[in-house]
């Protein structure tokens, strides 16, 4: 599936006035949750996992739509920095020995892993997002392997954590791994740049519109093997843009 900026354009009148309508393509993603080390629903984490959705489908503002799936719960307990030593060390059976036996295929399998703290200074790690560095084509044959992101509990707590990996899982780098070049094509050459969902800022709020657009141009390229569906949308600024020239 290729993405597509402007797929059609209708025409209606707003006061008289004939305004076109432009639409493009939104990918629509599940989301499977799986509760590792828990074989009891704990009502406060399935509600913080709805938030998360909310807020996550907030930042991504309408260019990428998530929808919660399943929730699975299964007893088998681990750590998120033990796991992720595991994934820089190429060491699978760990990981897969853990997550294998409950993984469904076809959706973003979202595994929530107790975390600790291995340096005060940096505080525990929240979460990590196996990706591959190059030939993004390769993600549906490797799936479901990289069809994964790995949150901690606590993570769920600010909301931030799913969006800086969704961030992740779609295409984006942190700011300090980007050339000048880059960083100006990503949108980092705004005043909101320091608190953007792909820093380390404690207060981080928002992705830049070229970043929305690289996730879903990257979602419809990339990723299209795990959407649920494509939806036709309205352009945000080209709709206000017309619809506001109507009115005048």
């Amino acid at each position: 599936m290729k993405a597509v900026l402007i797929i059609f354009s209708i025409m209606f009148s707003i006061n008289g006035e004939n305004v076109k309508e432009v639409f493009q393509e939104v990918p629509v993603f599940h989301l499977n949750f799986y509760l590792m080390g828990m074989e009891e629903i704990d009502n406060s984490i399935t509600i913080q996992i709805g938030e998360n959705i909310e807020y996550l489908n907030q930042e991504f503002e309408g260019q990428v739509i998530f929808e919660l799936n399943h929730l699975v719960m299964d007893p088998n307990h681990a750590y998120i920095p033990d796991l992720h030593r595991d994934h820089l060390s190429q060491d699978r059976d760990h990981i897969d020995d853990l997550i294998l036996p409950v993984e469904q295929a076809g959706s973003i399998n979202v595994y929530l892993f107790d975390t600790y703290t291995i340096d005060e200074k940096l505080g525990a790690m929240m979460g990590f997002t196996p990706v591959l560095s190059a030939y993004y084509k390769g993600y549906e044959h490797s799936a479901p392997r990289f069809d994964r992101l790995f949150i901690s509990y606590p993570g769920l707590i600010s909301k931030t954590t799913l969006v800086h990996e969704m961030g992740h899982f779609l295409g984006l780098s942190h700011p300090w791994e980007l050339d000048p070049i880059n960083l100006d094509l990503m949108g980092f050459n705004s005043p909101k740049a320091t608190t953007n969902h792909m820093t380390y800022h404690p207060l981080v709020d928002n992705f830049s519109k070229e970043q929305l657009e690289r996730m879903r141009h990257f979602a419809l390229n990339f990723r299209s093997y795990l959407l649920s569906r494509v939806e036709l949308r309205p352009i945000p600024a080209l709709a206000e843009f017309n619809r506001s020239t109507a009115n005048k």
